[in-house]
């Protein structure tokens, strides 16, 4: 308890005497330890004519003394707002200031007696408000009628005594998050809170419901009593109950109920679902188009997400009428980076010579050993400039795995690397997605750069490409990563292996280099960029262009820097080539096949990312997959893109005509 600073004068004990006989209804007899003996949670001591208030022991000071004129408390407003954790603002030139919380809010005017609760006005019979030492101060009755707060005088020792308790907070939630009309039986899961810990003693719902039986929007309310009786405010929570479910209908049309042998049909589904889930979607016999006649049922079975199951069917009529042969429609109609079964042995046709431009772009190759079996460092070289940093490896340990890219800086000035391009495949467990994947992302990238960037101080190492070290390889998983960087001056950059929970600075000093596999590739190499031109008239019969085949495609060579020996790009992975095709014919059709087994990437044609293929792969020689389409005009397209990691070569790009257009 906080002692007296001087004796009570007899002027002082007048004042307080008048203040007890106005206030009595307010103070309703209490003592200090009857008040202290009902557990309140806020306690406030104001000394009359001094600046000390004392909240739960703690002392704050206002701007002015707490004081009594003409039998009436003031309180410096501001100060003792702030202990109730009530908005206080003031309003200099109109002289009026605004207390609220969440209920309540009180407007009282400099020097008038009238006041506004929550808008309502009210005249004030014991004191207006006034400011005295630029502190607006108001009179305690008015203020402590409106929030709850009891008031006890200590005359003896010139204190005035505020308690009052926080309200327990009457809060649930309901289970489960969705609520069927006359179906889901409802949890109510009791968040109740209070500022004591103090246990309910009392609760009113209004609205609860273990089952709702008409769907909408119902208001549950909730009040509860503590057991010191003060009563929360209502909570009130929205739950929406939803018509019982309904299976999802399925249902589509043709825009034609009568076809051609070989004319396109198009289909449109036209499936829904009362919460629009529908989760999976099968056909039955939607071809695009069909080469024997006769009747042809089509159907379309839904699922919705609660495995509720429709179906329908269609039955449409396939004339004897002949407008394209199954070797026509094809290549026609066949999306864009779709396949289809090839008529022709490809390497029938003839090639298209080409010449190449290498450009200086190093490539950071490391794809050797593929398989990691043991941490450490599995290729290191300093690199300057323009550099494309190729990873792909597959996990064959038992735990998972991190890949880094780690750049140290040994100059003497500090070095900025910069990313423009970086595309990650996986960590996937199937080899040619991944490749696929990553380079699809690369090449996306090729329209909007990133221009990211690191400054490595002098004697710095940094972790690059952060992306990449993010990923998780478990076992029996693959990363693949395309990514373009460049470098003001020298930069050592390290691939280093560790398992994932092991910290990368701590354990790189400990490492060993990994020797190479001796089947896969890794090196540097200076010329990781090609140009191609192909100048000719393409497309009014049938070539192809050749890559990766060691005859038209010379192999680039580089140097393995971790042990010095020249290396041979085999399949010149990583190598980006830029293939334009300046002179294309009207209805044309490039596609492209795999002479070496199966193959899966991604290609940038005319800046639109093409996969090879979409949701499969070219699996061998007699499959073809669709780059692009000319258009009634000659046009040149341009064919960006590297072999893809996971992948076999040689691969062809064909140029052919269209069949005779009849459609």
């Amino acid at each position: 308890m906080v002692k007296s600073k001087s004796n009570n004068k007899i002027v002082l004990a007048v004042l307080l005497m008048v203040f007890i006989l106005n206030n009595m209804a307010v103070y309703a007899n209490e003592s200090v330890q009857s008040m202290e003996d009902k557990n309140y949670t806020d306690h406030i001591i104001l000394v009359v004519d001094s600046k000390e208030i004392y909240h739960n022991n703690e002392l704050f000071l206002s701007n002015t003394l707490n004081t009594i004129r003409q039998g009436v408390t003031y309180i410096p407003l501001r100060v003792l707002a702030e202990r109730l954790g009530l908005s206080v603002y003031y309003d200099n030139q109109t002289k009026q200031a605004k207390i609220s919380n969440e209920q309540t809010e009180l407007q009282f005017q400099v020097n008038q007696a009238q006041y506004e609760v929550n808008k309502q006005v009210m005249t004030s019979t014991h004191g207006v408000p006034f400011v005295e030492n630029q502190t607006l101060m108001i009179p305690l009755r008015v203020f402590v009628n409106h929030f709850n707060i009891k008031v006890v005088p200590q005359l003896e020792q010139r204190f005035i005594h505020l308690y009052w308790s926080k309200k327990p907070v009457a809060k649930f939630s309901v289970q489960p998050n969705k609520i069927y009309a006359g179906e889901t039986t409802v949890t109510y899961i009791d968040e109740y809170e209070h500022p004591q810990k103090i246990e309910i003693a009392d609760e009113i719902w209004e609205g609860k419901m273990d089952v709702f039986f008409t769907p909408g929007i119902h208001t549950v309310k909730r009040r509860v009593q503590d057991q010191n009786g003060i009563w929360s405010d209502t909570f009130e929570l929205k739950v929406n109950v939803l018509p019982v479910n309904q299976p999802p209908v399925a249902k589509f049309s043709t825009d034609k109920d009568q076809y051609f042998i070989g004319e396109p049909i198009v289909y449109t589904d036209e499936s829904f679902d009362d919460e629009n889930a529908i989760t999976k979607t099968t056909w039955t016999n939607k071809e695009p188009a069909f080469f024997v006649a006769g009747e042809q049922e089509i159907g379309l079975e839904v699922v919705d997400q609660h495995g509720l199951k429709n179906t329908f069917t269609k039955k449409i009529v396939i004339k004897e009428n002949i407008l394209y042969t199954r070797e026509q429609f094809n290549p026609w109609f066949t999306p864009v980076g779709q396949k289809y079964v090839l008529s022709q042995n490809i390497i029938t046709f003839p090639r298209i010579k080409y010449e190449i431009e290498n450009e200086n772009h190093i490539l950071y190759r490391c794809n050797s050993p593929e398989s990691i079996r043991e941490e450490g460092i599995y290729y290191r070289d300093t690199v300057q400039g323009n550099v494309r940093v190729m990873v792909h490896k597959q996990n064959h340990r038992n735990s998972p795995v991190h890949i880094y890219l780690v750049a140290s800086n040994k100059n003497d000035e500090p070095v900025e690397i910069k990313t423009s391009h970086i595309g990650i495949g996986g960590p996937f467990e199937w080899v040619t997605t991944t490749g696929k994947v990553g380079l699809a992302r690369y090449l996306s990238t090729f329209n909007k750069p990133s221009e990211t960037s690191i400054t490595l101080a002098p004697g710095e190492s940094k972790i690059i490409l952060s992306e990449v070290s993010q990923r998780k390889i478990l076992a029996k998983q693959t990363l693949s990563v395309y990514a373009d960087i460049s470098t003001s001056l020298p930069v050592q950059i390290q691939t280093v292996i560790i398992d994932t929970d092991k910290k990368i600075f701590e354990e790189l000093p400990l490492l060993s280099d990994i020797p190479r596999d001796g089947i896969h590739i890794r090196g540097t190499f200076n010329y990781g960029n090609r140009s191609i031109g192909i100048k000719e008239l393409v497309g009014e019969d049938t070539k192809r262009i050749v890559f990766g085949d060691q005859q038209d495609d010379i192999r680039v060579s580089g140097i393995d820097q971790m042990t010095g020996e020249e290396i041979t790009n085999r399949g010149n992975y990583g190598v980006l080539y830029k293939l334009k095709l300046e002179r294309v014919a009207p209805r044309s059709l490039i596609l492209l096949n795999a002479r070496g087994g199966h193959y899966s990437g991604a290609f940038l044609v005319n800046n639109k990312v093409v996969m090879v293929t979409e949701g499969s792969h070219l699996l061998n020689s007699n499959e073809g997959a669709v780059l692009y389409r000319s258009g009634e005009q000659e046009e040149s397209v341009d064919i960006v893109f590297i072999p893809a990691s996971g992948s076999n070569l040689p691969i062809n790009i064909v140029i052919q005509p269209l069949p005779e257009k009849k459609h």
